[in-house]
């Protein structure tokens, strides 16, 4: 199944490559997008967001870390994987060590002692492979639940799950699974509220806000111009600070 599923993937890959370019830089499904944002905004405000805060009442801060770095420790054959695929092998050793460490002294992941001893946490994707292999991102589009993306990233996105560590363990009990990714999104959403919340208030229009935003980030994400701070979590938002667009305070949309 993962096989034929990563197959998929790679032929998805290879009919990207015949997107133009120009593409990327316009929204020609603005209509749709717009709709299925507001599905996804109306189910974050009403559902999402009052799930997230009613965690972050009933949970400390040291919990809410713990359980993000023990996704992030997951995250490990889809880091080394494309980095081994971007030809980052310097990086791939230190994220091996990063597993080794934390999934060991780290106690599952929860603490992210690999941090301390200088090995950084990676954002590498699929997504970001195929940007540095050169293919276009193509056209922005936005998926009912998952939110922004675009043709290149949904191809990623499917890679990224054939990789994920946790279904070979777990994968024939899906109560786990589904339960763990349910928590994992309140988690997420809850250490992003702040800035969230910042962001809705100081756009003019939100949509494109989020959107552009997106862009930004993915292309950063590609050129290796991000990476994670454990005092400011990495989120969706997070843009180069050279980015005029928009007239937003500086503790909403700093860079991270």
């Amino acid at each position: 199944m993962r096989t034929a599923a990563l197959v998929a993937v790679l032929c998805g890959a290879l009919l990207l490559a015949a997107v133009p370019a120009r593409a990327a830089q316009d929204d020609p499904w603005e209509g749709f997008n717009r709709a299925m944002f507001t599905f996804n905004d109306t189910l974050d405000r009403y559902l999402l967001r009052p799930v997230a805060r009613g965690w972050i009442f009933i949970t400390p801060q040291f919990a809410r870390t713990g359980l993000d770095n023990f996704a992030a420790n997951l995250r490990f054959p889809i880091v080394v994987v494309n980095d081994v695929l971007q030809w980052k092998w310097r990086r791939a050793g230190e994220e091996t060590g990063r597993f080794a460490v934390n999934s060991t002294i780290g106690v599952l992941g929860f603490v992210d002692v690999a941090r301390r001893w200088g090995l950084e946490r990676q954002l590498e994707d699929t997504g970001q492979t195929f940007g540095v292999w050169g293919i276009p991102s193509g056209p922005y589009l936005v998926l009912p639940l998952l939110g922004p993306s675009n043709p290149r990233d949904t191809v990623g996105f499917a890679a990224d799950s054939a990789l994920a560590i946790y279904p070979f363990f777990v994968g024939a009990y899906t109560y786990i699974t589904t339960g763990y990714a349910a928590l994992n999104t309140v988690n997420q959403r809850a250490l992003i509220d702040d800035d969230l919340e910042s962001a809705r208030k100081a756009a003019l229009d939100y949509y494109v806000f989020v959107r552009d935003a997106y862009r930004q980030r993915r292309e950063a994400l590609i050129r290796d111009e991000v990476g994670f701070d454990e005092d400011e979590q990495a989120d969706l938002y997070d843009v180069p600070e050279d980015d005029d667009l928009y007239d937003v305070p500086e503790d909403a949309d700093e860079e991270k």
